[in-house]
């Protein structure tokens, strides 16, 4: 693997990880929001399951939202700590540039 190819998978692995951060986040805010619907961390824009089950129909009654606190923070955590390895593979590849550089200077 180049050093190039080590850069743009840690480039498009912190978009990743910024989009998780993003996507808990708003499901944390909307955590009280009746009738909300969890996003998956891992694939934005994708509902994930009903937490309640398939259950049955009532006339005015208030859903509410199928948001794991627990969860969306531990995502959270996750996605953090996988943001901070991935800009240190960043680092130190840039690092790795510059010596090359001046070694053949």
């Amino acid at each position: 693997m180049s050093i190039s190819n080590a850069l743009s998978t840690a480039v498009s692995a912190l978009a990743a990880n910024s989009t998780r951060v993003a996507t808990s986040a708003q499901n944390i805010a909307n955590v009280n929001t009746d009738g909300y619907l969890a996003k998956d961390s891992a694939s934005p824009g994708i509902v994930s399951g009903q937490a309640f089950g398939a259950g049955a129909l009532q006339i005015e009654a208030i859903e509410p939202s199928n948001v794991n606190m627990a969860k969306k923070f531990m995502d959270m955590i996750v996605a953090k700590a996988a943001y901070e390895a991935n800009a240190k593979v960043l680092r130190a590849g840039e690092k790795m540039l510059k010596d090359a550089i001046d070694i053949k200077a």
